[in-house]
């Protein structure tokens, strides 16, 4: 069996990239087939290289065992939000948002309460199904773009997840680092403060002079008066999301924390609906809720949820998966980075490239966990040529692998970003955060800004073994 070389494996991720890039820009198709194809390209590289079609194979099926978790997250997730809509969970958050969040301020106060409910609860995922959605249907009734909605929820909320100690991925980064996990954090600051700043400026800055659309007062009071009239608006109605939400404070396995938080869900509905049946709830957790008031606006708003919403992500994550499994077992990221890595020999050229090693491993095979894993591993040695202190590396590892793969499309977590707020890929080019950070951390690289410098003498304690919490993570 030949070991891919370089210059073949970087020719097979551009081509993958210019693959995803024409069909989805270009030709506007869905991310599945163009992924479908890439996996048949790189497949036909293994068949060549020696590797036979069972290892391909097992290959997929070992990419698609890891993503089971994120799949069942996924599905009940979709159940939950129809159930939200029918018991009126999302119309008493929209009701109560639209009577205290000013239309110019809302994208700012979207980030900070995302980021906020995510630091405390340690997921992004978390606090996408719960804060995220009914921001949005605020966003829908006050006229702001979807589009720059989501993009502020996924700023706040990866944000919170990027420095939180209960995150998987913040913890996942610091063990690939071998470094203490608040040490981890404490050095996180650095680019991730700056950045989270400048992201609230922009956003405050889109909220104040957006075009608001037809949202003026008259229709806000339309729409909060329909609410009111057409549905109970009750605070018992968010005792399904806040505990969801205090579940995974109390670090909570996210499955059981929405089986629970859909108990509660249902038992609500049959006090704030009359003479619903367990049919009717049923229906509704399979394929949504629709909306009849007779005002578009809400009924738009509305008309959201159900496991079938959820078979798009579902489907994309299972052909990424498929497609992750087959190019790690090929070795084609492997050995682009192993390639690269006689050429760094500057403390900002290291940095650099481990960023565009992270990005690259989200562009071609969109898992999250895999950006962080591999060029953790085969970049330590690079930091400690130049004398960087590894939590130079897991920071940088955060600033790339896990900040950028929201931005990702046909990635587990833009999958899951997409099926939950109901919106399409017009999203990305409004996730700031995950911009600028990498550029942050690359003029640090270079200036030497915020660099811990690595001490001969230093001790350097180890933190969990990766190859335990990858297991650990895989299995959450």
């Amino acid at each position: 069996m030949k070991k891919p070389s370089f210059l073949a494996s970087s020719v097979i991720v551009l081509l993958v990239i210019a693959l995803l890039g024409v069909s989805i820009l270009h030709y506007g198709v869905a991310p599945h087939i163009p992924i479908v194809v890439a996996a048949i390209l790189v497949s036909c590289y293994g068949l060549m290289l020696g590797h036979k079609w069972k290892e391909l194979e097992d290959a997929m099926a070992k990419g698609i065992f890891y993503g089971l978790p994120s799949i069942l997250i996924l599905c009940l997730i979709g159940i939950l939000i129809g159930v939200w809509v029918l018991n009126g969970t999302v119309q008493t958050i929209t009701y109560y948002g639209l009577h205290t969040l000013s239309p110019d301020f809302f994208l700012m106060s979207a980030v900070v309460i995302c980021a906020i409910v995510s630091i405390f609860c340690g997921s992004s995922w978390s606090t996408i199904s719960t804060i995220g959605i009914a921001l949005m249907g605020v966003a829908y009734a006050l006229g702001i773009s979807p589009a720059i909605t989501a993009g502020a929820i996924v700023s706040g909320a990866i944000f919170g997840d990027k420095i939180s100690p209960l995150s998987d991925t913040t913890n996942l980064a610091a063990a690939t680092a071998k470094v203490n996990i608040y040490e981890h954090i404490k050095h996180m600051l650095w680019t991730t403060v700056p950045s989270f700043i400048i992201t609230l400026a922009i956003f405050t800055g889109i909220g104040l002079f957006l075009d608001k659309g037809e949202a003026d007062s008259q229709q806000v009071d339309t729409i909060i008066n329909v609410l009111n009239k057409e549905f109970m608006i009750t605070p018992i109605t968010l005792l399904s999301p806040l505990l969801i939400i205090i579940l995974a404070v109390k670090r909570v396995r996210p499955i059981p924390s929405l089986v629970i938080g859909l108990m509660v869900a249902v038992l609500t509905t049959f006090y704030t609906v009359p003479n619903v049946s367990l049919g009717t709830i049923m229906a509704t957790a399979h394929f949504g809720y629709v909306a009849e008031t007779g005002v578009e606006a809400i009924d738009q708003l509305l008309s959201l949820g159900g496991l079938s919403s959820m078979l798009f992500g579902v489907s994309l994550i299972l052909v990424s998966l498929s497609f992750g499994g087959i190019v790690q077992q090929v070795g084609i990221a492997h050995s682009i980075i192993e390639g690269i890595q006689n050429m760094l020999k500057s403390r900002g050229n290291v940095i650099t490239s481990t960023i565009f090693s992270c990005l690259g491993i989200n562009l071609t095979v969109g898992e999250q966990y895999l950006s962080i894993i591999l060029p953790g591993q085969l970049f330590e040695s690079a930091y400690k040529k130049v004398k960087l202190h590894p939590k130079n590396l897991s920071r940088t590892l955060e600033d790339a692998g896990t900040i950028i793969h929201p931005m990702i499309p046909w990635g587990v977590t833009g999958a899951f970003i997409m099926s939950t707020l109901n919106i399409g890929m017009e999203y990305v080019p409004f996730v700031f955060i995950s911009m600028v950070t990498p550029i942050v951390a690359m003029i640090y690289g270079y200036t030497g800004i915020g660099l811990a410098p690595l001490q001969e003498e230093e001790e350097i304690e180890a933190g969990e073994s990766t190859s335990e919490l990858t297991r650990n993570v895989m299995e959450g």
